[in-house]
C-alpha cells in the first residue's frame, strides 16, 4: 500500500455488521489508519454524499428501498470511477453478476469476510483503479499527440501548397524574365526589314491596282504583316521592365472603364455581365494603362470562351494580406501591405484543359484559333501584375468555367 489514509464510503444498514467491517479496513489496510465514513441509512444521506470526496467505496446490497446496485448505477451515471465494492448475501451469485454489471469493481459474500479477503479484494480494485487511470492517462497523451500530429501535418500540406504555388510563380517569372531579355534585342531587329517589306508591299498595291490576282496576295501579304507587327508590339511591351508608373485610383472606376468597351458586344452575343463589388471606392497603386490592358485581355478571353449565352461575374473583395505578395518594384522599400484588393473573374464558359491550365501563363500559348489570338495576352498580363507587386491565378474546369483572381496590395 502506497503511505497515505485512504477515505473509505461505507454504507452498511446493520451497526453489528459495519463495525465488524470497520474493524477488519483497519486490521487490514494498518498504518496509516483509512478514514473511514458510515451512512446507515442511504435514502437521508444520498443527497448530501459527494462521491469524488472517496479512494473506496463498500455498499451493503440490502439497504432498504434503494439496495446497493442502485447507488452503484447513481455513482457512475455521475461520473464517479472509484472502486466499488459490493457486499452481498451468502449465495447472492446472480446479484453479484447484475452488480458487475451496473459498474461495480468487485464483490464479497458478508459470511466469508476476513481480513485477508477484504484486504486482497481493496488491493485488486486499487490496481485495476490506477491502471484505468494510468490507461485513460495514456489515452489522453495519445489523443493530444494525435491531434497535434494531425495539425502539424495539415500545416505542412498547406506549407507544401505554398512552397508549389511559389515554385510554379518562380519558374512563370522566370521563363518569361528569359523571354523578355530575348525578345527585346531581336523584336526590333525583324521591324526594321518588316517595314521594307511592308513598303514595298504597298507601293506595288498602288502600281497594280488593275491587276486583281495580284491585288489580292499583295493584300494577304499585308494582312500578314500587320499580325506581325502586333505580335512584335506585344512582346516588346511584355519585354519592357521598370516602365510602370505607380499612382492611388479607384480599381473599380478603372475597371468600369473598360467594361464599357466591351459590355455592349458581350450582350449582344447574350453574355451578361453581373457587377459584385464590395467596396466601389478602394484606392490601390497602379499603372492605369497597364492595368486596363490586363482587364481588356481578360474580359476579351472570356468573351471568348463563353462564345454564346452565358455569363461574366466581376468581383472585388478586400482581404487581409496575403505573405506571397511582394512589393512592387517601383515601391519604396519601408511600404508595409496590410491588405490586399482581390478581383475576380468569373465565366461559365467552356473552361480550360487541365493539361493546357499548367501552360496558360507562357508566351504564344493559346487555346484560340490561330486567327483569334497570339498567346501573349494572359502571359504580359500576369509580367504587368508582377510588377505591381501582385500575383494573377487562374483556376477552371472543362464544361463548367473559369475563374481569374487578381491580387493587389493596397498600401496605407
Amino acid at each position: 500500500m502506497d503511505n497515505k489514509s485512504l477515505n473509505i464510503l461505507l454504507i452498511e444498514d446493520d451497526e453489528d455488521d459495519a463495525f465488524y467491517i470497520k474493524d477488519i479496513l483497519n486490521a487490514g489496510l494498518g498504518s496509516p489508519p483509512p478514514q473511514i465514513e458510515h451512512f446507515s441509512s442511504i435514502e437521508k444521506n444520498l443527497k448530501q454524499i459527494n462521491p469524488f470526496d472517496y479512494d473506496l467505496a463498500l455498499f451493503d446490497y440490502r439497504l432498504g428501498k434503494t439496495n446497493g446496485i442502485e447507488l452503484v448505477r447513481n455513482f457512475r451515471r455521475q461520473n464517479c470511477n472509484i472502486p466499488i465494492i459490493l457486499l452481498t448475501g451468502q449465495g447472492d451469485q446472480e446479484v453479484a453478476v447484475e452488480a458487475m454489471k451496473a459498474g461495480a469493481t468487485d464483490y464479497l459474500t458478508k459470511g466469508k469476510l476476513s481480513i485477508e479477503s477484504v484486504t486482497k479484494s481493496i488491493l485488486y480494485v486499487l490496481g485495476l483503479h490506477k491502471e484505468a487511470e494510468l490507461r485513460k492517462q495514456a489515452e489522453e497523451k495519445l489523443k493530444k499527440s494525435h491531434a497535434q500530429l494531425a495539425k502539424a501535418y495539415e500545416e505542412l500540406q498547406t506549407s507544401i501548397g505554398k512552397l508549389e504555388t511559389a515554385q510554379k510563380q518562380i519558374i512563370i517569372s522566370e521563363k518569361l524574365a528569359g523571354l523578355g531579355r530575348l525578345v527585346a534585342g531581336v523584336c526590333h531587329e525583324i521591324l526594321n526589314p518588316l517595314n521594307i517589306i511592308s513598303g514595298h508591299t504597298q507601293s506595288l498595291l498602288m502600281e497594280r491596282k488593275t491587276d486583281g490576282p495580284l491585288t489580292s496576295d499583295l493584300n494577304s501579304v499585308m494582312e500578314e504583316i500587320g499580325r506581325i507587327t502586333k505580335i512584335i508590339t506585344g512582346l516588346l511591351k511584355f519585354s519592357r521592365k521598370g516602365s510602370i508608373e505607380l499612382k492611388k485610383f479607384n480599381i473599380v472606376q478603372e475597371l468600369e472603364s473598360v467594361l464599357i468597351l466591351v459590355e455592349k458586344d458581350m450582350l449582344l452575343e447574350g453574355i451578361e455581365v453581373i457587377r459584385d463589388f464590395e467596396s466601389t471606392s478602394a484606392m490601390v497603386m497602379v499603372d492605369t494603362d497597364g492595368i486596363r490592358q490586363v482587364f481588356l485581355n481578360l474580359l476579351n478571353n472570356a468573351k471568348h470562351a463563353i462564345s454564346n449565352s452565358g455569363t461574366l461575374t466581376i468581383s472585388t473583395e478586400i482581404n487581409t494580406s496575403d505573405s506571397s505578395l511582394q512589393p512592387a518594384p517601383s515601391a519604396p522599400p519601408s511600404r508595409q501591405l496590410e491588405k490586399i484588393l482581390r478581383i475576380k473573374f468569373v465565366d461559365t464558359g467552356a473552361g480550360i484543359e487541365k493539361d493546357d491550365l499548367e501552360k496558360v501563363f507562357e508566351p504564344f500559348f493559346t487555346t484560340k484559333p490561330e486567327e483569334k489570338g497570339t498567346g501573349l495576352g494572359l502571359s504580359i498580363s500576369y509580367s504587368i501584375i508582377e510588377k505591381h507587386g501582385g500575383i494573377l491565378e487562374i483556376d477552371s474546369k472543362v464544361d463548367v468555367g473559369t475563374t481569374v483572381i487578381i491580387n493587389l496590395p493596397i498600401q496605407d
